[in-house]
């Protein structure tokens, strides 16, 4: 019988979801503003909204390109966030966790979304809306298995909830 035991630091290191988004808006306002489309128009004052956006658009990537490290070590109990190098927060295991959490439309129609959270850490959607509650759980109790962390549901008192660390 083979025993594997997990490992016992997970390393995850990733940029925010905004960079790429930034990029896009840069490029189609950018894109826009050199077109013969506002040439033709050129006495009017439609370049100003394009211009708006590249600068949104070059915000959101300035913003979003250093790179997030996040590491979780069981050996010790505690975890880092570090951003480009710079610690942002440590602390013990029990601050970070993955939620369940819902969204809802105009409609009523109900969405979740598993989010990595946790004390200071800028939360990192892992999986985007979908409506299939059974799958998102199932899914969540098992990243925070693997992980080795705790398990929150959308609600806030639930006997769904997975704590695996407490409080000192």
């Amino acid at each position: 019988m083979c025993w594997v035991m997990p490992p016992s630091v997970f390393v995850l290191e990733y940029y925010l979801d905004t960079l790429w988004k930034g990029t896009m808006l840069f490029i189609i306002c950018l894109v826009f503003i050199s077109c013969n489309v506002l040439r033709e128009v050129k006495y009017q004052e439609t370049w100003c909204f394009p211009a708006y956006g590249m600068v949104i658009g070059l915000w959101l990537m300035l913003s979003s390109i250093p790179q997030r490290r996040l590491v979780l070590n069981h050996t010790r109990g505690m975890y880092h966030f570090s951003i480009q190098g710079r610690t942002v927060c440590q602390g013990p295991m029990h601050l970070v966790y993955v939620r369940l959490a819902l969204s809802s439309d105009a409609y009523g129609g109900r969405f979740f979304q598993l989010v990595l959270c946790g004390h200071k850490l800028e939360p990192l959607v892992l999986v985007q809306l979908s409506e299939r509650y059974e799958q998102m759980e199932f899914l969540g109790r098992h990243l925070a298995r693997k992980l080795n962390i705790n398990y929150f549901d959308y609600l806030a008192s639930s006997y769904r909830h997975v704590v695996r660390h407490w409080p000192l």
